[in-house]
């Protein structure tokens, strides 16, 4: 992409857990220019981050939108998965420029309407219709887990879904839940879908083998990669458990026009996760099987969502 950009343009930014990646669009388009990422870590504050990017720049800036990976309904913004946290208000001042923030995952789901068919796997045969209406809903795991809904008129419903609990669906969930409470008061979604969740299902995997084992997320990948079987196992529960929330929140919202699995875990672990898995596990749903078989479900392969979508919201505003 261009680093170099004469006319004005805004400053969008999808601000995750362990990255921050910022682009550029000009105003009334969509194409990203001047992409770059950030590690979170290398700035005490979240403004140190802007302003590094806004010195790479050479056009005027004529506003800020924000993908953050958390709550955004007050002027304090406070992110759970990293050490920043700042006020929308402060921000502006110290910019002088108006900034909007939008949950990160209602960028995700904004994404969806640009993305070529390239930019997606399908996971079985449904497809969403074509003609508009229905309920589509984005789902992914990264630093935490996100998950948003967009209703048939475009409105987004940001949501915390990824800490709702996790509910076992097999008797050996129940036996890695059990190990997961040694660890955790109280265990949601997030805790085992997630870069954290893989190494949690690695630690009780190994636990109920009666090992005292840890491995981070990339590791593990690795791992199953190379056929190591406590890694594979924990691939294949990660495989089963997203499978089985993924089909818990279509029938939860109604997302019958589409289910979107995004975050920054699922494109490293493309040769390893279990698609067939995903999708058993997305049906299995008792008396509902019929209709989450039809419900069209895919896994996002596209670099940057988070920054397509905060074009999307620029371009709606």
């Amino acid at each position: 992409m261009n680093s170099s950009i004469e006319t004005s343009c805004h400053i969008v930014a999808d601000i995750g857990g362990t990255n921050a990646r910022f682009a550029c669009v000009h105003v009334g388009q969509q194409d990203l220019h001047a992409i770059e990422k950030f590690p979170c870590a290398d700035f005490p504050l979240f403004i140190d981050a802007v302003q590094a990017y806004m010195r790479s720049l050479t056009a005027p800036v004529d506003g800020v939108c924000l993908a953050v990976a958390g709550p955004v309904e007050q002027d304090w913004i406070d992110l759970p998965n990293n050490h920043w946290a700042f006020s929308r208000r402060e921000l502006e001042q110290e910019l002088s420029l108006p900034v909007t923030v939008i949950n990160d995952f209602s960028a995700q789901v904004l994404s969806i309407a640009a993305l070529a068919d390239k930019e997606l796997q399908w996971i079985g045969e449904p497809r969403p219709p074509r003609e508009p209406g229905g309920i589509t809903a984005v789902l992914g795991p990264g630093t935490g887990l996100g998950v948003a809904a967009m209703m048939p008129g475009g409105d987004i419903v940001p949501s915390e879904g990824g800490h709702v609990g996790f509910a076992p669906t097999s008797a050996h969930q129940s036996q890695l839940l059990e190990q997961l409470w040694l660890r955790y008061e109280r265990v949601s979604v997030e805790r085992v879908l997630s870069g954290m969740g893989l190494a949690n299902l690695y630690w009780a995997n190994a636990r109920l083998l009666g090992q005292e084992r840890e491995l981070p997320a990339p590791g593990v990948t690795a791992g199953a990669r190379a056929g190591d079987d406590l890694c594979r196992q924990a691939v294949t529960d990660f495989s089963e458990i997203l499978g089985a929330v993924a089909g818990d929140f279509a029938l939860a919202l109604g997302a019958y026009r589409g289910v979107y699995l995004s975050g920054g875990i699922l494109p490293q672990m493309l040769d390893v996760i279990d698609v067939a898995a995903i999708r058993k596990s997305f049906e299995n749903k008792g008396r509902f099987q019929p209709v989450c078989a039809q419900v069209p479900l895919a896994i996002v392969l596209a670099e940057h969502p988070g920054l397509v979508g905060c074009a999307q919201a620029l371009l709606r505003s």
